[in-house]
């Protein structure tokens, strides 16, 4: 009896370690994508500190913060991160020697990089977040003790980085910029399909005014995500313009389904909306509830 009893609390704490292990371990298989950018970014941080410090002296720390800041999702945004790195190299190598040159190091050094960068990025339609790069990899060219010999080393030691960075940000993501549209299309149609069934459930049972307004911020939300679909379609296409093993056709294709997807989730914004403003009279017309009762997510997403 005891030596059952042993048995089963052996086996409960093996459960309890394998159900441990599948939280510590699941979360990490489910973000793949994500995964594969950390480590790919550990990669170039790494290999760029070695390149770095072995061709320009001192330069493996600059080379691997360049890196790190240029390693992007998809090549296309590398090469573009790594072109406001560069961009911030230029510009805070330029304006210190000549700042330091005419008025000695200080301030204005510090004011005028930050001023001119922001406006460079601006004019070259950086985003946010390579704008601050541009600002960043700059401060750390035009750091204490510049002098004529450090600006180029470490010049040379952001190019080390940024070239490294481009280089493996072809590995950063297990699917190309075709793959990453098609799934954010794909997902927003079932979700925008999802919730036409559910309004079609709900119209079957009775739509109430609190139906309504649980559905209708569902809907809302649905047309947020359009952003990040036509910005994923944006990318897929410039990245077929340019590189050689992409399909220009899959893309414009991709593109133009994109902007019908939004035309869709749009209309079922309005088709929750119109529902939602019939429930504050009473109750919706029989040949509308008919209608839209018919309505299964199978045949929703068909329809989409």
């Amino acid at each position: 009896m005891c030596d059952l009893v042993a048995l089963s609390k052996s086996r409960q704490g093996g459960n309890e370690l394998a159900a441990l292990w599948r939280r510590l371990i699941y979360p990490f298989v489910k973000r793949r994508a994500w995964l594969q950018h950390v480590l790919v970014t550990a990669v170039a941080a790494s290999i760029a500190w070695v390149v770095g410090n072995h061709f320009v002296t001192n330069g493996g720390l600059v080379a691997a913060i360049a890196a790190t800041l240029t390693v992007r999702i998809s090549l296309n945004k590398s090469i573009r991160e790594g072109f406001g790195q560069l961009l911030g190299t230029t510009i805070g190598v330029g304006m210190a020697l000549v700042a330091i040159h005419f008025f000695g190091f200080g301030v204005s050094i510090v004011f005028l990089m930050v001023v001119l960068s922001l406006v460079a990025s601006r004019a070259l339609h950086l985003r946010e977040v390579a704008a601050i790069n541009v600002i960043i990899t700059a401060l750390i060219v035009i750091g204490p003790g510049l002098a004529e010999s450090t600006a180029i080393h470490r010049t040379l030691s952001t190019l080390i980085g940024t070239s490294i960075a481009i280089v493996l940000s072809y590995f950063a993501n297990p699917k190309t910029p075709a793959g990453r549209t098609i799934d954010r299309i794909t997902e927003l149609a079932c979700q925008s399909a999802d919730l036409l069934g559910e309004m079609a459930e709900s119209v079957a049972i009775g739509y109430t005014h609190e139906i309504a307004s649980r559905l209708l911020p569902k809907a809302r939300l649905l047309v947020d995500e359009i952003p990040k679909v036509r910005a994923q379609a944006l990318e897929a296409r410039s990245y077929a313009q340019w590189f050689p093993m992409a399909r220009k056709d899959e893309a414009e294709d991709l593109y133009e389904r994109g902007i019908a997807l939004e035309h869709t989730v749009v209309q079922v914004r309005t088709i929750s909306r119109t529902l939602f403003d019939m429930s504050l009279d009473g109750d919706l017309p029989n040949n509308l509830t008919e209608k839209i009762a018919s309505l299964s997510p199978a045949r929703a997403l068909q329809l989409i």
